[in-house]
């Protein structure tokens, strides 16, 4: 093993704020437990120092935390930090995820983390069979990023207009990027394709779903409650549902209040139907609105039981954000 340090990324301190470290001390143990870590800054560079096999560095590049890699060398005190050249192989260029901005998205640093502790909490041997399902997907970070990963998943968004919005981001990085697509449009249980103008304002919008395919991934959004999750998906299993709940601060839920505890109560059920036995669910959350204990609590009614995993951080006077993990058992 030789002596490494992991520079953390200035997105990481703009998603996590003034626990960017004890956030990221976090993500890096759940995927490389029992390993000792140090602190280190020089300047305004935040460092984390550990000692790893090489093989170990793509993984090490991945976390939402990592700007760069760094070899020690020489004395632990004082030694050089020599920069490595470690690739992640992403799928499809970053501004896919990144590029787009606009009021109430899910921030990117903090999707590629829940990616992240998804994934190692599954067991799999081939990433691309993975599926992922985000039940509350707004416009489509968490399925994105499972692109650039090389997953397939699909997503349920309430908001009809969000399709659009979608359709029109990915297909603007499409062409700046020169990457070869493919979109089409339907409805679920229906015809798939450009819809006609004849059809039924009634219809238009109900359950209404657009498909993206590339390289060889693909995501399909579905416009609909994800209290009907199971309904819309029918047969579908997933290995992993990740998802950024509403904070319950800015929005009322469809039950008129802002506490989303009386939505994910519905919803919890539906999402255990659809999710494969040893499958994970990881939730973001404002642990204000609501209670860490009251959601886990929620869950665990419906075959599945909260894991350790836990990385509380504070966005505002308001919001304490917070993940928490869950598994399905038998």
């Amino acid at each position: 093993m030789k002596r490494f340090a992991l520079l953390i990324s200035p997105r990481a301190k703009s998603a996590y704020f003034n626990d960017y470290l004890e956030v990221a001390k976090a993500e890096l143990a759940w995927l490389f437990p029992d390993l000792a870590v140090e602190h280190l800054k020089i300047a305004q560079m935040d460092f984390l120092l550990l000692s790893v096999a090489e093989d170990c560095l793509p993984a090490l590049a991945r976390l939402s935390c990592v700007y760069g890699i760094f070899e020690q060398k020489g004395e632990q005190e004082d030694g050089q930090l020599l920069p490595l050249a470690v690739t992640t192989d992403f799928d499809l260029n970053e501004d896919f995820v990144f590029g787009s901005k606009f009021k109430g998205k899910t921030n990117e640093t903090l999707t590629q983390m829940l990616m992240n502790v998804g994934l190692a909490s599954i067991e799999y041997d081939d990433i691309s069979k993975v599926k992922l399902l985000d039940p509350m997907c707004g416009r489509a970070t968490t399925l994105l990023w499972g692109m650039r990963y090389g997953i397939s998943g699909k997503g349920i968004e309430q908001e009809s207009k969000a399709l659009a919005d979608i359709e029109q981001n990915v297909k603007k990085w499409c062409k700046v990027h020169k990457q070869k697509h493919h979109f089409k449009d339907g409805f679920v249980g229906g015809s798939s394709g450009k819809q006609s103008k004849s059809k039924s304002k009634s219809k238009q919008g109900k359950n209404k779903f657009i498909d993206f395919s590339a390289n060889d991934a693909t995501m399909r959004i579905i416009t609909g409650d994800s209290v009907d999750t199971a309904s819309l998906l029918k047969s579908d299993k997933f290995d992993l549902i990740i998802s950024d709940i509403p904070y319950g601060i800015q929005h009322f839920t469809t039950s008129k209040t802002r506490n989303p505890l009386a939505v994910l109560e519905e919803c919890a059920k539906g999402w255990s139907e659809v999710l494969k036995n040893k499958g994970v669910i990881v939730l973001a959350f404002n642990s204000y609105i609501p209670k860490r204990v009251e959601l886990i609590a929620a869950f665990c009614r419906h075959n599945l039981e909260a894991l350790e995993f836990s990385a509380p951080h504070r966005m505002s006077e308001s919001i304490v954000r917070d993940v928490v993990v869950f598994k399905k058992v038998s």
